[in-house]
């Protein structure tokens, strides 16, 4: 079997979150486990043509290729180039979860949900030539016609997600192209990093966030499973480490159990993490620190509670200003990622975001146009305005993706309020409060005008 990774990655890319797909690590590893040879093909750097290459070289009777908002039209393109290269080929990921059957025109098989109990029996199913619509979780056609309904597929009973995180083997890193990434980050950013989960599944219910794999029920590894799986990232060369939880610090307890074990065992490595704001404090931010921890980010999105409780984000300014400090204060770096121009937004509520963000202590500053991912409270307000279905990279440099609907606000004023507030957090980051007072403020000003007067 072979599994397949669809992101083709712009050569500018200098995205500081450019990971292997751990998720594709986890089905190999749970295959192999179970007696089956799986080989992983990972396109982030490589060409169509590499990738195709590479796929039929190693002969695979079962493809399985993943899928999400960001790459759905290069999934489908795969499969498309891939169809007669195997005997079954299959889709998995979140787009493929929340709409099953728009993938069946191209694939035979689609999982839905979590992956590695699915796979494991729907891989045994086919090689024992058995019944595949008796295996859970997942979608199949019906009949051989080309034309798919909801008619002519079928959704197998729903597999329950895994309690037991720790039951289930660590990636299979041996898979990635780890000299690929380490490059990567060692030469845009001095490091060589690499991503680790250690959760699944966030209790929150925030309007632009999809979670179609993992849901709302957050279950957790134990500390000791999780630094065992540090031990293994250390040996294979990487010094820096990017868990990559919905909300890595949701239970304080269990933070501070994982910072005393990387301790225990002296691990020699640093490591990045996200937050909300509502759960983050001075006692955890030393912990981390102490432990390795480089760098916290923040999903503030708003400087305006108004556009906050719109975003459901159950959180206020006030908060995110008090875990910005607390984070700075026990001497580690600051993120902060912040939505411009949401549903509810006016120029006043954008605009006071943008001075939010420029005057906290942030390292980091992260501004992106409002992102409908199926599956959301955002993609629902604006599915009927909707001007693209899929992912479009912006030949901006500095933004990386374009408006996809039609918004109140052009994309013009959008990136241009983004460019903007870049801008002012460099005055701010690197000039201090005295010479923001003497560039920044004239800055501001002036640019608070071209804004308002944009449509």
């Amino acid at each position: 079997m072979v599994l397949v990774y669809p992101y083709f990655g712009p050569s500018r890319d200098r995205s500081p979150f450019r990971f292997p797909p751990l998720g594709l690590g986890y089905l190999a590893s749970y295959l192999r486990n179970h007696g089956f040879s799986v080989g992983l093909v990972d396109c982030t750097f490589k060409s169509e043509d590499q990738a195709i290459r590479a796929v039929r070289d190693l002969s695979p009777t079962i493809i399985g290729i993943y899928s999400m908002f960001s790459m759905g039209t290069q999934a489908l393109r795969l499969a498309e180039l891939l169809r007669d290269d195997c005997d079954l080929l299959v889709a998995g990921g979140p787009l493929p979860t929340l709409f099953p059957e728009d993938y069946l025109e191209a694939f035979d098989v689609v999982c839905i949900g979590e992956g590695e109990e699915t796979m494991l029996e729907l891989v045994e199913t086919q090689m024992k030539n058995g019944d595949l619509s008796r295996v859970r979780g997942i979608c199949i056609r019906t009949s051989e016609d080309s034309k798919i309904s909801s008619e002519s597929t079928i959704r197998t009973p729903p597999r329950p997600p895994t309690q037991d995180l720790d039951s289930i083997p660590f990636p299979g890193r041996d898979l990635f192209d780890n000299t690929g990434y380490r490059e990567y980050f060692r030469k845009r950013f001095g490091r060589e990093e690499t991503s680790l989960i250690t959760t699944r599944g966030c209790p929150f219910d925030c309007d632009f966030c999809s979670r179609p794999i993992f849901s709302n029920r957050f279950r957790a590894r134990s500390a000791r499973n999780v630094v065992d799986e540090l031990e293994e990232i250390s040996r294979l060369g990487y010094d820096s480490v990017w868990f990559s939880d919905d909300c890595f610090t949701l239970i304080p307890k269990r933070v501070l159990e994982i910072c005393r074990e990387i301790k225990n065992r002296e691990l020699d490595l640093r490591w990045e993490c996200l937050s909300r704001v509502d759960v983050f404090d001075l006692e955890m931010a030393k912990e981390m620190n102490a432990a390795g921890c480089e760098r916290v980010f923040f999903g503030i999105e708003s400087g305006d509670d108004g556009v906050l409780r719109e975003m459901k984000k159950r959180t206020d300014v006030s908060q995110a200003k008090t875990a910005v400090e607390a984070a700075v204060t026990a001497g580690l770096k600051a993120g902060g990622f912040f939505i411009l121009g949401y549903p509810g937004e006016n120029d006043s509520t954008m605009l006071r975001t943008i001075r939010f963000a420029t005057k906290l202590p942030l390292d980091y500053v992260s501004f992106s146009l409002p992102y409908p991912i199926p599956g959301t409270g955002l993609y629902d307000r604006v599915k009927h305005k909707l001007r693209e279905q899929d992912w479009r990279h912006s030949p901006w440099r500095l933004i990386d993706h374009s408006l996809l609907y039609d918004s109140e606000f052009s994309e013009f004023k959008l990136k241009f309020g983004i460019a903007k507030a870049a801008v002012q957090h460099r005055i701010w980051k690197h000039t201090g409060k005295p010479g923001y007072a003497l560039v920044g403020v004239p800055f501001e000003a002036i640019t608070d005008l071209m804004f308002r007067s944009l449509n």
